[in-house]
């Protein structure tokens, strides 16, 4: 009941985007295995339950977010008599800083990649091109350019470098030889989506990347915050090259300058010159 309503919406209650849906379908279903092992139904779960459980989250604000939806939809369904997450605290949002991946993370990326030319290919480019995930699902086969050497569609025009040009020459190598009658345009297919010309969906993608310690938009930003670190952080070159906003070019450079403020206070305080300079 409570994923048809947020999926198809109800009354007063608009529907949601697919990947709304799964997040949070994803962010409750740890909290209702466990409750498995002890309640036959939801009606059980008591307030207590719940602050325990999200207690022992470690960013428990998805969670909370998730769980305080379904308690409430559920109750105005009249499928349970109490709403035992009504007023509960949502906790600290996650912060919207993104952070550099792990070299660690990056091994195990390249490593996966080295056995499946779709990951590869999808690897380089969001985490290369920086492309949002939709893009790279929606990339016409057209767009790879090999005469050219270029990444072009729409608004993105990139030079194709060697590791892009090779995973797109593999994973198009790989398409041919799976789908050699095709009329599909698109760059990725599956079996679904070889036999019609629509592009391929995020239930595609996301498998890709289920066992690997990244998500696609972790990779992207990953790439963001590369191209910061070596152009002196600066939010215009980052919107010139990326197409975003003034305000999202921000968000990047504040893991080179967390506080601005903050720095030029230094600079007018004698006593903090004196101490860094010893």
């Amino acid at each position: 009941m409570w994923i048809r309503i947020v999926q198809h919406g109800g009354p007063r209650r608009r529907p949601r985007s697919t990947a709304t849906v799964r997040n949070q379908v994803d962010a409750s279903i740890p909290f209702l295995l466990d409750c498995s092992k002890r309640y036959r139904t939801l009606r059980q779960v008591t307030r207590a339950d719940l602050t325990e459980w999200l207690s022992q989250c470690a960013a428990p604000h998805n969670e909370a977010v998730a769980l305080r939806n379904m308690f409430k939809t559920l109750k105005s369904q009249r499928l349970l008599f109490a709403n035992p997450a009504r007023g509960l605290s949502l906790g600290a949002k996650p912060s919207s800083v993104p952070m550099p991946l792990s070299p660690e993370a990056i091994q195990t990326l390249a490593a996966a990649a080295e056995g499946d030319p779709a990951l590869k290919l999808l690897i380089a480019l969001i985490g290369i091109h920086a492309l949002y995930p939709h893009q790279a699902r929606e990339l016409p086969l057209a767009a790879v350019d090999f005469t050219g050497g270029r990444l072009l569609h729409g608004d993105i025009d990139h030079p194709l470098d060697a590791f892009t040009r090779q995973a797109a020459a593999d994973y198009i190598q790989l398409r041919h030889s799976r789908w050699p009658h095709t009329l599909n345009p698109h760059l990725f297919l599956s079996s679904q989506t070889a036999h019609s010309c629509t592009p391929v969906t995020i239930g595609w993608m996301q498998p890709l990347l289920k066992d690997l310690p990244v998500t696609a938009q972790r990779l992207r930003e990953d790439r963001i915050l590369e191209e910061a670190a070596v152009t002196g952080a600066d939010p215009q070159h980052l919107c010139a090259i990326f197409n975003i906003t003034p305000d999202t070019g921000l968000r990047y450079t504040r893991t080179f300058r967390p506080d601005p403020l903050s720095d030029r206070d230094q600079e007018d305080t004698p006593a903090v010159r004196v101490t860094d300079s010893q």
